[in-house]
């Protein structure tokens, strides 16, 4: 006889399956696109979920000890008592975090592995035209000027500068991983569902298509894409000089990613990506706990701020990053409660 599957395990599976479904599709035609062009991803179980297991492992770790503090210790209860555990677990996991978290860490890295392979493999699809516009843009937005020149007076110090190059390159990769493991696991429906599907539209439609159809290399290689005279000069020798006193992260990441992209033909500026993805984890922060507001729209203008001052993106590839994934955020929500309306689990009480 067949076991059946819980209602607490069916509403896990059910409120993942527009997320997997999703990806699968990307995954399959990106596999197929890619293969047709040499430029397979890996897709190999140690380079695709290597790191997402072992990040996804640290977070189990410390939030467990976390739950055993609050619950076990500060709750008082009896370390020799069945019951206890039984409490903890439910309120630290619970099987349907369990099911939602091993469904989605399943087919979460195999969306990076190929989004990677999209950008990797951009100008073969479509050599960079757009820089000279973008910069043109950036201009008539601010008046005639460069975005980084009207910066340059509040930040262009080199103390000011190593913090950004900080935050950027260290403070976004925390965020990225620590956002996604956090709604994966501990999130709260329907947040959680909603940022899976906004971090898995904006790679797809903003990481992949619009960045194709936007094709771009970002101001640190304007003058190296279009052979023009570079409006971008002053910025690159105020951080070529700044790293000559201590590296920046940036400089020495910008001359990694040229060498990338003469090896392969991979970059691209537009949209910020960073941006995007910095907006998806401060709504969903703040849908579920508004006092991060405090932490992380700070955090999002310093990344905003280290998108031009470090020489990555034009101006208006931040604002299209933000702009576009607060609107798909918006669409995902309304598809999400649509969905989870379609099929009522009201028999199961819902975790803390």
């Amino acid at each position: 006889m067949r076991p059946q599957t819980s209602p607490v395990d069916g509403r896990a599976l059910y409120e993942a399956a527009p997320f997997v479904g999703l990806v699968a599709v990307y995954v399959a035609v990106g596999v197929l696109i890619l293969g047709r062009i040499d430029r397979p991803p890996s897709l190999s179980l140690a380079t695709t979920y290597g790191w997402p297991a072992l990040l996804a492992g640290i977070y189990l770790l410390v939030t467990f000890v976390g739950a055993i503090g609050i619950h076990v210790f500060a709750g008082r209860r009896r370390p020799s008592d069945p019951e206890t555990w039984r409490f903890v677990y439910g309120r630290w996991l619970g099987s349907d975090r369990l099911v939602g978290m091993l469904v989605v860490l399943a087919t979460f890295p195999a969306l990076l592995d190929v989004m990677y392979g999209f950008r990797l493999a951009l100008t073969a699809f479509q050599p960079f035209y757009l820089d000279p516009v973008l910069a043109r843009t950036d201009a008539f937005l601010h008046g005639g000027s460069a975005p980084w020149e009207l910066l340059q007076p509040l930040v262009g110090h080199p103390g000011i500068t190593r913090f950004i190059d900080t935050v950027y390159v260290y403070g976004w990769f925390a965020v990225l991983w620590l956002g996604v493991i956090w709604q994966t696991i501990h999130g709260r429906e329907p947040v959680r569902s909603q940022f899976l599907m906004t971090f898995a539209l904006a790679w797809i439609v903003l990481g992949t298509a619009v960045a194709i159809l936007t094709s771009s290399a970002g101001p640190a290689f304007f003058a190296r894409v279009t052979g023009l005279e570079d409006p971008f000069a002053g910025l690159m020798a105020y951080l070529a000089a700044v790293d000559q006193q201590a590296p920046l992260r940036a400089v020495a990441n910008q001359e990694r990613l040229w060498t990338s992209y003469t090896e392969w033909g991979g970059m691209t500026a537009m949209p910020s990506m960073h941006l995007s993805i910095v907006t998806a984890v401060v709504l969903a922060g703040i849908q579920t706990y508004r006092w991060l507001s405090w932490v992380l729209i700070p955090f999002g203008f310093v990344i905003l701020i280290g998108s031009v001052h470090l020489g990555w993106h034009y101006a208006i590839d931040s604002y299209v990053g933000i702009l576009a994934t607060v609107w798909i955020w918006w669409a995902s929500g309304h598809f999400v409660r649509w969905w989870q309306q379609r099929k009522s689990f009201a028999e199961v009480p819902d975790e803390a």
